[in-house]
């Protein structure tokens, strides 16, 4: 049951930004279950905006306004399930806080002199990535489970561990996989969203034991990584990490893809060192002769680190071949 809805005055200073901590996150709160105060709240924001703004700046503040309005609302409405909320209180409470602290900054009464503008229109870093908790989680596993490299992810030891595990996934790979099933459920259809939840279904694959859910998961990691390459085609990143998962399938035609796609990463940027490992393992698998100049390639790059050492090694080996 939800508590006695604040105060129109209350809601008012909440948008102005005017309101004390305290009583700020309880209306925060209020707001995460009622619609009708939330959607006062966007009215008076928009109401507050138009009012406060000089007009040759209100084409600029109204739509920073709806903006913040919107992230709010959307922020709010995503844990409008109350199970769900109960089981994430804390994701739910920082994202709430987040859009209220957006939300009254908006309308904060330096806007008046541009101040705002100036500071919130410079500029800045793009949208935070959603695979930075997957590839820390990535780094702490005690054997990566793909031989690929993926765009940005540490090098982590290729071997097969045996001994006390080897009934269930270790609590790393089992930390990995709750984190990558997270990314696989964010929605939103821009690059890198599809990217994200492509390499959450490919970890997904190379940490499952079911053939079946193999297939299933490499299949929509694919399908995901050539949406992402197809609608940014100038990103070599997008490119190499759909040829890494092309290159688990081990069939000549998925690699002869890999390869394709790991040309088109080189033409975008010639020095990529994932495109270039990448390129040398495929090739190695196809072609021998040709893998060789392309480990090469790759050292001429990346000389002296773990992924050089696991190419010197793979070289030295194609060299001894007969």
């Amino acid at each position: 049951m939800l508590l006695a809805h604040p105060e129109a005055e209350e809601l008012g200073q909440f948008v102005e930004g005017t309101l004390d901590e305290p009583e700020r996150t309880a209306i925060v709160q209020h707001l995460a279950d009622c619609d009708d105060c939330r959607m006062l709240v966007v009215d008076a924001a928009e109401f507050e905006t138009q009012s406060a703004v000089e007009p040759q700046k209100w084409g600029i503040a109204r739509w920073l306004a709806t903006a913040a309005a919107v992230v709010f609302v959307v922020a709010l409405g995503s844990f409008s399930n109350h199970e769900y909320r109960e089981n994430a209180a804390g994701r739910r409470i920082d994202l709430v806080d987040d859009a209220a602290h957006f939300i009254t900054d908006c309308f904060d009464t330096s806007i008046r002199d541009g101040e705002w503008l100036l500071k919130h229109l410079a500029p800045g870093p793009s949208s935070p990535d959603p695979l930075v908790k997957v590839e820390e989680d990535y780094g702490k596993l005690k054997a990566r489970p793909l031989e690929a490299r993926l765009s940005g992810f540490r090098h982590v030891a290729r071997h097969t561990m045996r001994g006390e595990n080897d009934d269930g996934a270790d609590v790393p790979t089992l930390i990995l996989q709750g984190d990558a099933a997270g990314v696989a459920e964010l929605r939103g259809d821009d690059p890198q969203t599809l990217h994200a939840r492509g390499i959450a279904h490919l970890l997904a694959a190379s940490t499952a034991t079911e053939a079946n859910e193999i297939r299933s998961e490499r299949s929509s990691a694919v399908a995901l990584l050539q949406e992402a390459a197809n609608r940014a085609p100038d990103n070599a990143a997008y490119q190499t990490d759909l040829a890494a998962a092309l290159l688990t399938a081990g069939d000549k035609n998925s690699r002869d893809l890999a390869i394709a796609h790991l040309k088109k990463a080189l033409t975008i940027d010639p020095r990529n060192p994932e495109a270039l490992f990448n390129q040398a393992l495929a090739l190695r698998d196809s072609d021998p002769k040709a893998a060789i100049p392309a480990f090469q390639r790759y050292l001429a790059v990346d000389p002296s680190s773990p992924w050089a050492d696991e190419a010197r090694t793979s070289l030295e080996n194609l060299q001894e071949a007969p």
